[in-house]
């Protein structure tokens, strides 16, 4: 066993040494005819009674200076509502038939915008990318004036029940500042110009966006990648599009399709053009692990007699995913895959995450041996998905809309507007797997009658059924109507206790589960100061967790339903935190694993990531520093897994107890004379050790055995358990503490 516990701990430690990795770059070939407007642009508050600031006589030059793009917060401006933006830049004299076009990446939460005095467009909402026609307004040297919006809701008649802003995570949930349940929980407003502002000049006509999402009908050797285009043209007009697929990070054939179109005169209203594009055999792409992430990139040219008009690009690979009707399984190009999930939102402003930060937590899941991300209740900057479809890390992606909301006709509109657009815009990564609509609607989720006066059955329910009528038209992805209370389980934090989670499970979809836990004291002294640190009880009404509650932790759960015991300083405290939360995921993650198929398919442990000074359900804190959780996490998550199932509840000296021994392999291959190995001690005693050869076949759960077990004492007892293939190499380590009563 020597040799098995070296070779253990190599798997166990794997590197988080590769988070010294340099980050993924993401190269984006813009054409001259785009000029990148990023900077220094000058603001001004735009609240009444202040004046509107378009127009170029007016003089900004004492005006504050803020870098565009960013969100004013994380630059250091705390603000509320209306903000103005102005800068300046120059374009090349147009030709006749030039259009030139403003570019916005993302400004939250409406813009209203004018170039040299005149309104040339506005937009609502914070994810999207959207466009503006600026052809009659440009000029040699402009003027950009942006008025930026991002509301704070009136407390009690608006927020938190009947929202009228589509912001999911960034203006209510409980991992925000202020937490979701206090008038500060609107603080640290998420506006501005979050994301990249361009100019772009075309001739004739300009291709806003491109969706490209594969047919199977045909089977997997024959897709048909159905192409849609929103554009705009000067005048009715008859061009050559042009469409070439080739490799983007591997080598293989091209494809080429070209077509006559007519176009329609709609300068400013984008129209929509579509195409089929057959496909022979091209290569597929696979989740990390399973095959190569292969991807394509989808070139589309128009032109005419005098030559290029326009050209745009997207990146896109081609993957099939299928749930079994009965079954509920998640089946990647044909083949079946037990999804190992985490909840993430990377920042409450996502104006502040490069590309690189993106790569570290996406390194540091797959060290966990996650290989599917929920991004929960918000859409993310445009690099995750980048990444996610260059790792091959499937995703989850929720519409934000969290918890209740104006109940209006109108309102579910706007928000099914705002749907259509999370799916043409982001609908060509191959990572996506799923939409899903609303997380806990108010209809769904009966708690809320006990914290609104005026929640009543049926609330939202056509808010959720709308959106869900705009996801499911997307037919090569699972549609998932909105994510339930019932699929949280959050046994031992809200509700029970930690060991509800071996019994049965009623969902094949477990979309969050987890326990808050304590950042180590390093991290937890950058916002709870010394004489803040340890409040005079545990009673949730002491003002001492007044500041604790505001950085989002709950004392309630902790101590009266956890049952988490501080001791007698805030190490142990800590300690105590930090164990729960481990135990509480490998309990709960290695139980639903056991139950594979019946019925659990997908598993989504919450949350991953602790996104600002906070204390939470993540099992890493703000700085990226892990906590015991995660380790936990890696454990429980690997795909070869020897899991251990705890039989007895209550170990006492003296009395035989049972535990369970469990093979699990979530790989795609066989592992034919493989072993089980185990070792049970107490205080250095071994109380059992042994081997038993197994044949673990690929994509399979099996019991290889239980063990009887008598303690001798009331010390801790520590279970090993590993797995070797033929060659006696280990290709999974488990160990659990079971605690033994005095």
């Amino acid at each position: 066993m020597n040799n098995i516990r070296r070779l253990r701990q190599s798997i166990l430690t794997l590197g988080l040494i590769l988070l010294l990795a340099p980050p993924v770059v993401i190269a984006q070939r813009q054409s001259a005819a785009t000029q990148d407007l990023s900077g220094q642009w000058r603001v001004q508050n735009g609240n009444p009674p202040a004046p509107e600031a378009w127009r170029d006589t007016l003089d900004d030059s004492l005006w504050q200076q803020l870098k565009v793009p960013a969100n004013w917060y994380s630059e250091g401006l705390d603000h509320q509502g209306v903000l103005w933006y102005r800068t300046r830049f120059t374009l090349p004299i147009l030709g006749a038939d030039d259009m030139a076009t403003l570019i916005f990446d993302g400004v939250d939460y409406q813009a209203d915008i004018w170039l040299n005095n005149q309104q040339v467009g506005q937009h609502q909402g914070y994810f999207q990318r959207f466009s503006t026609d600026i052809t009659d307004a440009a000029r040699k040297d402009n003027l950009l004036a942006v008025r930026v919006d991002s509301p704070y809701e009136i407390p009690g008649k608006v927020w938190s029940f009947h929202k009228q802003l589509i912001k999911g995570v960034f203006n209510h949930h409980d991992t925000r500042p202020g937490g979701a349940w206090s008038d500060h929980g609107q603080d640290a407003n998420s506006g501005g110009i979050w994301a990249a502002v361009a100019s772009h000049i075309s001739r004739g006509a300009v291709i806003d966006n491109i969706l490209a999402v594969p047919d199977w009908s045909r089977g997997l050797q024959y897709p048909i990648l159905q192409v849609s285009l929103d554009y705009r043209a000067n005048r009715n007009r008859s061009v050559e599009m042009l469409l070439k697929l080739i490799p983007d990070n591997f080598i293989g054939p091209s494809y080429q399709l070209k077509q006559n179109v007519s176009l329609v005169a709609s300068p400013r209203n984008a129209q929509r053009l579509t195409a089929n594009f057959p496909l022979d055999n091209p290569a597929l792409w696979w989740p990390s692990g399973q095959g190569k992430q292969n991807l394509y990139r989808l070139e589309v040219h128009f032109s005419d007699g005098l030559g290029t008009m326009d050209t745009a690009h997207v990146r896109t690979g081609l993957r099939q995913i299928v749930i079994d009707p009965q079954e509920q399984s998640w089946s990647i190009n044909g083949k079946r895959l037990f999804i190992r999930g985490t909840n993430y939102i990377g920042s409450p402003w996502l104006g502040s995450l490069r590309p690189a930060d993106y790569h570290r937590d996406l390194v540091m899941m797959q060290q966990a041996n996650v290989n599917a991300i929920r991004v929960h209740a918000h859409v993310a900057g445009r690099a995750l998905y980048d990444l996610a479809d260059e790792m091959g890390i499937l995703l989850w992606q929720d519409f934000p809309l969290q918890w209740g909301y104006d109940d209006s006709a109108t309102f579910a509109e706007e928000a099914a507007r705002q749907a259509a657009d999370m799916t043409r815009q982001f609908g060509s990564h191959p990572a996506i797997i799923l939409w899903s609509g609303h997380n806990e609607p108010p209809w769904d989720a009966t708690w809320m009658q006990y914290r609104y006066p005026d929640w009543r059955p049926g609330i939202n329910r056509a808010l959720t059924a709308r959106v869900a009528k705009v996801l499911s038209q997307d037919a090569s992805r699972i549609t998932h109507a909105y994510s339930s209370t019932g699929e949280h389980y959050w046994q031992g934090w809200y509700s029970g206790q930690k060991s509800d989670h071996l019994k049965p499970a009623t969902n094949a979809i477990i979309s969050e589960f987890g326990a808050q836990a304590l950042p180590d004291l390093t991290t937890l002294k950058n916002f709870i100061s010394g004489t803040d640190l340890w409040p005079k009880t545990t009673d949730k009404k002491d003002e001492g967790w007044r500041i604790w509650a505001y950085h989002n932790f709950q004392p309630h759960e902790t101590f009266e339903l956890a049952k988490v015991t501080r001791g007698t300083d805030i190490n142990t405290f800590i300690a105590n935190s930090q164990q729960y939360q481990a135990s509480l995921i490998q309990l709960a993650a290695e139980s639903y694993r056991r139950q594979r198929y019946q019925p659990v398919a997908a598993l989504f442990h919450f949350m991953f990531t602790e996104t600002w000074p906070s204390i939470n359900w993540g099992v890493v804190d703000y700085l990226r520093h892990p906590k015991p959780g995660y380790f936990a996490l890696q454990r429980a998550y690997q795909p070869v897994l020897p899991s251990i199932e705890p039989k007895t509840a209550t170990w006492v000296p003296g009395q035989t107890g049972r535990i369970g021994l469990w093979a699990i392999n979530d790989n795609w291959h066989d592992y034919p004379q493989a072993s089980l190995h185990w070792e049970i001690l107490q205080s250095g005693v071994m109380l059992s050790e042994g081997a038993q050869d197994i044949n673990l076949m690929a994509d399979s759960g099996q019991k290889v055995m239980e063990l009887q077990i008598t303690p001798r004492s009331d010390q801790t007892i520590t279970v090993m358990s590993d797995i070797l293939n033929h060659r006696g190499e280990v290709i999974g380590h488990n160990e659990l503490q079971l605690q033994v009563q005095p």
